[in-house]
């Protein structure tokens, strides 16, 4: 079937030019809404319809839809959902799991070298920063009341602790060898030291002296069972001490001595006469008494003697000597020592110190005093089966160990305070702080187990998340999309926009 050019036009033309007409007027409808950009002036009166409707209406157009853009299609809202959303969430964690992976899996050399070299800077004064927080945040907490209350609680404790222990689990049987070779040592070494017995001396010396100015006597000193045997001995020996006064009585030289006191004894008789003294010279002749006495003692000298055995008269002097002695040791010390010279009394002491040391440093007292103070103490410690806290109770009253306790807790405390531990301290920490950061981190993965790398990226996640929804209210409105899309859609090209909708 063929067509001939007038049935073409026919069927063809009406569509056709209804189609030039549309695109004309769509073309003239679109540029008239264009155009003019700018508004024409005809005598100084503007020209209706100049400018265009859009180019007149462009900054209200953009406000309208800025403001349906802010406040309809990108809400705080609809983008918190969205990030909520499944597909979003899996991406974020698909994400952070294989930036977590890829640097658990480096083999990172020191923290130093880690950071971004223009970073490294601010790493350093971190570090620093770190090493101050951390000396501060220590020599702070020592100094508190904090501190202190867990020293208070924590001394005891293991004090408490430690006591229970057996002493053998602290001081072996062959280690308490050492220890008493060491007593041994000791005891040898002070009682032949010179300076030792010099200051035993000086102590004993001290020691007089003391109880000499507090009126001390010297059966104050010994015990009261001392002070009686004492006398009855010197008693028991009465009858000895006048066989040898006998005895003594007939050697010259002690008759020249009584002689001698007898002639003494009558000059202060004859002196304490007074004025009568002189008279009484006249009637005595003591130059030539000599002869006499020594006559009469030596026709005397059998009857003195054996009235020197006479029973009564022995018990009398040995009840004399007893009352003597008695009367000597209860004789104030001030009383004995005024008449002896300060030199002399410092010799006595000495003598009788080097007496003391010689006693003590012969070798069978050491070994007698070394067995005493070994068997002794190992009976005391039951053979090192005591605990510790009973070897200390033997040792202190209970009152003396809390006092010890408290002392411990005290020194430990003010030695943790002082300066020179602070300082030791802050070397300590900058000293760890250096060679942590020196050393390579290595393989992140392989120092720590699977669960834990994965709670890595699981906790990455979860704070991305409760940040998102945290702040993406806030960073929307931060951002002012309506501004933002009024401002683009106001600086479009309107050139270009007539363009695409031609």
């Amino acid at each position: 079937m063929t067509f001939s050019t007038t049935q073409l036009l026919t069927y063809a033309g009406p569509p056709l030019l209804g189609a030039l007409i549309g695109y004309l007027t769509n073309k003239v409808a679109i540029r008239m809404l264009f155009r003019p950009l700018n508004p024409w002036y005809i005598l100084g009166k503007r020209v209706p319809m100049t400018p265009g409707i859009i180019p007149s209406k462009r900054h209200e157009l953009a406000e309208n839809i800025g403001d349906m853009v802010g406040e309809k299609l990108l809400t705080a809202t609809d983008i918190g959902t969205a990030l909520s959303a499944e597909p979003f969430q899996d991406h974020l964690h698909q994400i952070v799991d294989v930036q977590v992976q890829d640097i658990l899996v480096r083999d990172l050399g020191p923290i130093q070298t880690v950071v971004p070299r223009r970073f490294r800077a601010y790493a350093r004064i971190g570090l620093r920063t770190l090493k101050y927080q951390l000396r501060s945040g220590v020599r702070t907490y020592i100094d508190s009341d904090q501190f202190r209350e867990t020293l208070d609680k924590v001394v005891p404790e293991q004090l408490a602790e430690f006591g229970s222990r057996r002493l053998d689990e602290i001081l072996q049987a062959e280690d308490r060898k050492g220890f008493y070779r060491f007593t041994e040592a000791c005891l040898e070494k002070m009682a032949t030291s010179p300076e030792n017995t010099k200051l035993l001396a000086r102590r004993i010396q001290e020691g007089l002296t003391e109880a000499a100015v507090s009126g001390k006597a010297v059966e104050d000193f010994l015990p009261a069972e001392l002070v009686q045997l004492i006398c009855a001995t010197v008693e028991q020996q009465a009858p000895q001490l006048l066989r040898r006064t006998a005895d003594m009585l007939a050697e010259p030289a002690m008759r020249d001595r009584i002689i001698i006191a007898i002639k003494g004894g009558i000059e202060n008789f004859i002196d304490g006469l007074g004025p009568m003294a002189a008279m009484a010279k006249g009637f005595i002749d003591v130059d030539n008494m000599d002869g006499t006495i020594r006559t009469w003692l030596e026709q005397k000298e059998d009857d003195l003697a054996e009235w020197l055995q006479q029973p009564d008269i022995q018990e009398r002097a040995g009840r004399a000597l007893a009352d003597q002695t008695k009367a000597f040791l209860s004789t104030p010390l001030a009383n004995l020592l005024v008449h002896v010279e300060q030199e002399k009394q410092e010799a006595i002491c000495y003598q009788l110190a080097e007496k003391v040391m010689a006693m003590l440093g012969s070798e069978k007292m050491q070994q007698m005093i070394s067995d005493a103070v070994r068997e002794q103490f190992e009976k005391i410690i039951d053979q090192g089966r005591l605990p510790l806290a009973d070897c200390a109770a033997l040792l202190l009253s209970k009152e003396q160990a809390e006092a010890m306790r408290r002392n411990l807790i005290n020194e430990l405390s003010r030695v943790l305070r002082s300066e020179q531990t602070g300082e030791l301290l802050d070397k300590v920490i900058n000293t760890m702080v250096d060679r942590m950061t020196s050393k390579p981190l290595g393989i992140l993965q392989n120092l720590m187990p699977a669960g834990i790398r994965n709670g890595i990226t699981e906790y990455i996640v979860l704070t991305a998340n409760k940040m998102l929804v945290r702040e993406v209210p806030g960073l929307v409105h931060t951002l002012n999309i309506r501004e933002m899309v009024t401002e683009k859609v106001d600086s479009l090209d309107l050139m270009r926009l007539e363009g695409l909708l031609l």
